[in-house]
């Protein structure tokens, strides 16, 4: 049974004869994902809540969480919010040592597209080049209205002021998208910040995807981006922008079957305490559930929900984490 509380979705699988229970949290994109899986495991009872990838990351630290779900890595300013050296996290998401006895490990569960949307009547703005995306969502002189986009205002945009729903700060997919089109995103060198940080007004972040799709449904001028499963969920309530990566290039549609071509297409982690192993019953729980989640029923579960399986973007992920649990 699903309860929305808040914007957080938390789930109870009472019927479940195991007295073993598990709290998985963090990133609103793997959200879907993750009750699904939740409500197929039988092997414990298994509270999913979301409240973006920085909530679930710090959960697992303070060790309020089991399982965290995440849509970027691990990062220092993690380590930092815990009060621990952010020198310990390296570039891949891995931490060197502990932070309040936690040794964050990240599993790759499947991957995600991420989309750009806008309302169904525009018209103008279906086909986006980064270059473009830059323009509509970074401070760097950034397009006030639609017809100010370069080479829109050839396709029929209009004098109309642009407005952004997207994810917040919080969010792994904030991260994601803008690690795409700012360069040395997340570096000492980077010096573009986003469109939020800007502070126009233009940009309305959420923490809840619901609210970018009903915000753009209502609005012809709106633009934003989130998962391709609250597309999958939500079938023909926004267009989906066609994306490439310069102009001239082929604009590929976002979709399963495009994973291999499409531009925007990041990997999706749960981050648990170590390797979970059988020296505990929690831990043992968590063993398993992992090596469902990986095993070919797990897999099965997450283009039903809108992302992709492991094994279509790289086959050799699959035996390496599950040769690590074993």
């Amino acid at each position: 049974m699903a309860f929305i509380i808040f914007g957080i979705i938390f789930c109870s699988y009472a019927q479940k004869t195991t007295d073993i229970k598990l709290r998985q949290a963090g990133s609103s994109t793997v959200l879907p994902l993750a009750i699904a899986w939740a409500e197929e495991f039988e092997g414990a009872q298994i509270f999913v809540s979301g409240g973006g990838s920085s909530h679930g990351l710090n959960a697992l630290l303070m060790k309020e969480a089991d399982l965290i779900d995440t849509s970027r890595l691990l990062k220092d300013s993690d380590y930092k919010l815990a009060g621990c050296d952010g020198s310990l996290v390296n570039i891949d998401g891995s931490a060197m040592a502990v932070c309040r006895d936690v040794l964050p490990t990240k599993w790759i569960v499947a991957y995600d597209i991420l989309v750009v949307v806008i309302n169904n009547e525009n018209n103008w703005a279906e086909e986006l080049t980064y270059d473009q995306l830059y323009k509509i969502f970074t401070s760097d002189m950034p397009a006030v209205y639609w017809d100010e986009v370069p080479d829109l205002k050839e396709r029929g945009a209009p004098h109309a002021k642009i407005t952004l729903y997207a994810p917040d700060e919080a969010s792994g997919t904030y991260d994601y998208f803008f690690e795409t089109i700012i360069k040395d995103w997340g570096k000492r060198t980077q010096v573009t910040k986003t469109r939020l940080n800007l502070g126009d007004g233009a940009y309305n972040p959420t923490a809840d995807d619901n609210v970018i799709l009903d915000a753009i449904k209502t609005n012809k001028y709106a633009i934003g981006f989130f998962g391709f499963s609250y597309v999958v969920e939500n079938p023909n309530q926004l267009k989906i922008v066609k994306i490439a990566k310069i102009s001239g290039e082929e604009y590929v549609e976002a979709s399963v079957e495009n994973v291999a071509k499409y531009p925007i297409v990041r990997p999706l982690y749960i981050y648990t305490n170590g390797i979970p192993d059988d020296s505990t019953d929690k831990g043992k729980a968590i063993n398993t559930y992992l090596k469902y989640i990986l095993s070919e029923d797990g897999q099965e579960i997450v283009p039903e929900v809108g992302f992709v399986k492991i094994s279509l973007v790289d086959p050799t992920v699959l035996p390496a984490q599950l040769s690590k649990l074993n």
